[in-house]
């Protein structure tokens, strides 16, 4: 089952100085459904395209564009909870799984993270890790430099999400403490995708 998201708004936003003034990792959410505009908005910003060729909203090296994103919905307007993948082509949304149980998100984290548990959804960025480490073997050092790529565009699409959070007025936080096969079997992962970060966002409380 495919759904489609509403186009992202390209104009009007709040000013990238702003954003990056105001920035901060939220771990504290209302239970308010997230719109799905806003939802829209926030997979564009990971991983939306952005211009010929498939070009993305994050830069990848190579060109190779190794991330993909399966999201949790547990509260968001217009979506029953349950995992998706992101259809970054045709910025839709794929259902790949049934909701996850709240107890089940909280033991994904590594020690009490309950932010897992809370957000109106959780964005598992996940790569094609060996794909890029093979793609990249002839750069010293030897079977390292493509993971090194990975987990760089990991931390651009991450810091993008936070900057679009921030301008949307929702509360976001980067989980790196995971438990990897926790996750590989939440999110229903192939065998040739690795976690490399999870983004927990929700309404925030102080808005």
């Amino acid at each position: 089952m495919v759904f489609e998201l509403p186009a992202p708004e390209l104009q009007g936003s709040e000013s990238l100085a702003g954003c990056i003034e105001a920035r901060r990792s939220v771990r504290e959410y209302t239970k308010t459904p997230l719109p799905i505009g806003v939802l829209a908005q926030l997979l564009w910003s990971a991983q939306g395209v952005t211009g010929p060729g498939q070009k993305r909203a994050t830069p990848s090296s190579g060109g190779l564009y190794p991330l993909r994103l399966q999201i949790v919905v547990q509260h968001v307007s217009e979506l029953e909870p349950g995992t998706y993948e992101y259809m970054a082509d045709s910025h839709s949304l794929k259902l790949v799984g049934d909701r996850i149980p709240k107890e089940a998100m909280h033991e994904l984290g590594i020690g009490d993270q309950p932010w897992l548990k809370e957000a109106a959804i959780v964005i598992g960025v996940t790569a094609k890790l060996e794909d890029a480490v093979k793609h990249f073997e002839h750069q010293p050092p030897r079977g390292e430099r493509g993971a090194r790529y990975v987990y760089m565009e990991t931390g651009a699409l991450a810091q993008n999400v936070h900057l679009q959070s921030t301008a949307l007025g929702v509360g976001c936080v980067l989980v790196a403490g995971f438990e990897d096969s926790r996750v590989k079997e939440a999110l229903r992962l192939p065998s040739d995708l690795e976690p490399t970060a999870l983004l927990c966002i929700g309404k925030r409380q102080d808005v």
